[in-house]
This record gives structure tokens, C-alpha cells and sequence, in this order.
């Protein structure tokens, strides 16, 4: 038992009708839940009492600005035309590719849907790379995500063990 790996999570990108693999270009994607909380001390004890309310999803990201890399240039559109709204939004996944489910080449998987906010496009010794946040909108969706088919759908059945 050690510890879990960065490439036992594969996270994919919808540009256009197509999740895209980002792999080769991306240097970087940190995820933070961020978790709101809430804290309130009441008269009887001496220590506050505090709960999760919410969460303020988000994953940081850098990447190389590889031009064959429709994930990036999707990215990078984002950014160099400065689009708002519904125009700087899509889908996100986020696959366990090491928790499998029932069917062979199945994976357990999150879909979120996010904004992209491009923070900067920085020149790495010369050669151009963009940052900035894949920011969450509303709750994740457990799913099974079908490898072969770069395929998302509702719910999620853990492979059994016998």
C-alpha cells in the first residue's frame, strides 16, 4: 500500500461535443474543495461549534501552450478573447482510473461544470504557457466514464472482487 499516484487520475475537458485528454501539455491541476463553513459558540460551552455549509470548488491549472492540443487552444481562446458567461464554460471530468466499475474499461468519474478564468499566459523561456482556474458550478455527478468512448454517464457501480 503506498501512495496514491497523480497518474491514476485522468481529467478530461469538453470542447465541442468531445472530451479532450489533458495530458501531454498540462504541467499542473491542482483541485481544492475549499469547503465554506460556519461557526457558532453557544452559552453552555467554551468552544465554538463549527459546520460545512457549502463548497467553493475550483482546480488551478497550468499547461504548455502545445497548438495541437484542442484542450488548450480551447483554453486559450478563453482568455485571449476575453468570453464571458455561457462562452467561458463547459464540462469537466475528473476519472479514478484506478477504481474500476462492473463493466471492463469503465471508471469511476466526476463531471462538474465549470467556468475557465485564464489568469495569465507566461513566457517560460521562451516558450508560451497559459494558467488559471477551471472554477465549479454547482455539485459534482458521481458517474462511470467509458475510456474507449471518452463516454460520461449518471451513476457508478464498483467492480466486485470475488
Amino acid at each position: 500500500m503506498g501512495i496514491r499516484k497523480r497518474n491514476k487520475q485522468a481529467n478530461y475537458l469538453k470542447v465541442g461535443e468531445n472530451f479532450e485528454f489533458l495530458g501531454t501539455s498540462f504541467t499542473n491541476a491542482t483541485e481544492k474543495p475549499s469547503p465554506q463553513t460556519t461557526s457558532k459558540r453557544y452559552i453552555g460551552d467554551s468552544a465554538s461549534t463549527q459546520s460545512i455549509v457549502s463548497y467553493e470548488w475550483s482546480t488551478d491549472f497550468e499547461a504548455d501552450q502545445i497548438s495541437s492540443d484542442k484542450a488548450v487552444e480551447f483554453i486559450r481562446n478563453i482568455g485571449e478573447m476575453q468570453l464571458t458567461g455561457a462562452d467561458s464554460e463547459t464540462e469537466y471530468l475528473i476519472v479514478d482510473m484506478d477504481v474500476e466499475g462492473n463493466t471492463e474499461g469503465t471508471y469511476r468519474a466526476r463531471k462538474l461544470t465549470v467556468a475557465i478564468q485564464v489568469d495569465e499566459f507566461p513566457d517560460n523561456d521562451g516558450e508560451f504557457g497559459v494558467s488559471g482556474s477551471f472554477l465549479g458550478k454547482g455539485d459534482p455527478v458521481l458517474g462511470t466514464f467509458t475510456k474507449e468512448t471518452k463516454a460520461f454517464a449518471e451513476g457508478f457501480t464498483p467492480k466486485t472482487t470475488v
